[in-house]
């Protein structure tokens, strides 16, 4: 009995957790960290997706601008060389219409002119080029000259070549540009769906940070106001969470203490009330012994001398069931009166509490 009180004062003796400096802070820090980094990789996301989206609008605008350029031009310059050729096939070469050919043919130079200036039939090895410089040599060869028919057919055939390889061009750098674009949103979406998959099992984890704790607490609780008072919280979290598990489990100890010191202070009690009425019953023992020879036979005191031993008997049980205590159970027994439950006190465990439904 010495050594559990020892151990029971030994155990008030302990002092409180002391919180850290900066600890209480530590979840919160926590929680504004992970949502920080989720809100900050949606926003880069959303930046590099519009830059990305950006390129590509602009990469259209240019394989749009290229495509009125190169056509425009090939058609004007064929139109002009369809214009010289109906010229021609009229008939006449009076100097009006020496006039006009040589007008349209200074137009039709100028127009391939503005074409060699386009990067894609700037390349004299390019396909593109090489037409295009065999189109401006034709057309150089007619200006200042009188064409023939055979010579505008060469030309407009030059022109036609020329078209379908421009045409060829604007084609290709349009599917080029829409396959970068369709690559483009897939590879935004399968990253969009990585980020949000990502985002989801963050915020999977940090509520089962939360919520894992506070359910240990919560039923800690419950079985604390049971009183299973040797129940401990493990939450191994050094945060918020964690301090308040601690001070839980030094509350714990501190009411397992105190009842222990309760209990151990009532089996004091009842061994000083155990060798006390050890000795007054010996003494009752003898008077009843000397009464119950005097009765001679009468049934009427022997039945009251067997109700006063049996008395004597319930009296040396209760006391001897003081020294069985395991924890302080109070029963009403008065109104604003209590009493020492001992047949609840004498349990090995306090009966388990349903658990209320949240």
């Amino acid at each position: 009995m010495r050594s559990s009180a020892n151990r029971a004062e030994a155990s008030v003796a302990e002092p409180a957790p002391q919180l850290r400096p900066g600890a209480i802070d530590m979840l919160r820090r926590r929680l504004l960290s992970r949502i920080g980094i989720l809100i900050c990789a949606f926003v880069v996301g959303a930046f590099a997706a519009v830059w990305m989206l950006q390129d590509v609008l602009a990469d259209i605008d240019a394989a749009n601008a290229d495509a009125a350029v190169l056509i425009d031009g090939t058609l004007d310059a064929t139109a002009a060389a369809v214009a010289i050729e109906h010229t021609l096939a009229s008939g006449t070469s009076g100097p009006v219409e020496r006039g006009a050919v040589e007008a349209m043919t200074v137009s039709l130079e100028k127009t391939l002119d503005r074409l060699a200036a386009h990067h894609a039939a700037s390349d004299p090895a390019s396909p593109a080029g090489s037409a295009l410089a065999h189109a401006r040599l034709l057309a150089h060869k007619l200006v200042g000259s009188q064409p023939t028919a055979s010579d505008v057919a060469g030309m407009h055939a030059a022109l036609q070549d020329l078209g379908r390889l421009l045409r060829g061009h604007v084609a290709a750098e349009q599917v080029q540009v829409g396959r970068y674009f369709r690559g483009l949103v897939l590879g935004l979406t399968v990253a969009a769906t990585l980020i949000m998959n990502v985002a989801i099992l963050v915020l999977l984890h940090t509520a089962q940070m939360v919520l894992r704790p506070v359910s240990q607490l919560v039923e800690g609780s419950r079985l604390l106001a049971a009183e299973h008072f040797d129940h401990r919280v493990n939450v191994d979290q050094q945060d918020e969470f964690g301090e308040l598990a601690r001070a839980y489990n030094h509350l714990a100890s501190q009411l397992q203490s105190s009842e222990e010191r309760k209990a151990e202070t009532l089996r004091q009690l009842a061994v000083t009330l155990n060798h006390g009425l050890n000795n007054a019953m010996s003494i009752i023992e003898l008077q009843l012994g000397l009464l119950d020879r005097q009765a001679g036979g009468n049934p009427a005191l022997a039945s009251h001398l067997r109700e006063i031993r049996g008395s004597l008997t319930r009296m040396t049980d209760i006391v001897s069931s003081l020294k069985q205590i395991r924890r302080v159970v109070l029963t009403d027994y008065l109104p604003g009166q209590k009493m020492v439950d001992l047949e609840r006190s004498v349990e090995l465990e306090p009966p388990q509490q349903p658990a209320k439904s949240t």
